[in-house]
């Protein structure tokens, strides 16, 4: 709820005081250039940087690694994004400062850890959930000690980490 409170209070008063004091040094005129021009180089380094993570997580995907470096990027990018369509200095700073790589490097850790504590990714033989999904499947609750069935047929506690295929299953069952 604060952060609501600052979103949409606090950063707005704080734009509008920051835009008057340069507009008092500079004129109103090359104030509003300014803000034009800074939305300008931001759009043009979002649009660089973006495709550069794009072309990266097609990379890791074609080799079959996960990019989970390469979406936080992302997602740091599209915050970005959005912040330099705002108008204002501070805005404008801050979604710079996440378009410049070793920025990003240092935040993408607490990001991937706020973001993994938030999901909760579990596969079973069928599919996978994100904490929801097909009943005993990534749940919690009553589900959770359900058995649940791999691709050979045999039965496994929900809770049972059967991701780790070490063997080959050869034929599969009759259905």
């Amino acid at each position: 709820m604060a952060w609501l409170f600052i979103a949409f209070i606090v950063v707005p008063v704080v734009e509008i005081w920051l835009i008057t004091q340069v507009a008092g040094q500079l004129g109103w005129f090359e104030t509003i250039f300014l803000v034009i021009a800074v939305s300008a180089a931001g759009a043009w380094l979002v649009r660089r940087e973006g495709l550069g993570v794009i072309r990266r997580i097609q990379e890791n995907l074609r080799g079959a690694r996960i990019p989970t470096d390469d979406l936080a990027d992302g997602a740091m990018i599209f915050f970005a994004s959005a912040l330099m369509l705002t108008p204002g200095f501070l805005t404008d700073v801050v979604g710079l400062a996440l378009l410049i790589p070793p920025i990003r490097a240092i935040l993408r850790p607490p990001l991937i850890r706020a973001f993994r504590a938030r999901v909760e990714v579990r596969t079973a033989g069928m599919g996978s959930g994100f904490g929801g999904g097909m009943p005993g499947f990534g749940r919690r609750g009553p589900a959770a000690g359900r058995d649940v069935y791999d691709v050979s047929g045999s039965a496994a506690s929900a809770e049972a980490d059967i991701t780790d295929i070490t063997e080959d299953p050869g034929e599969l069952p009759p259905s």
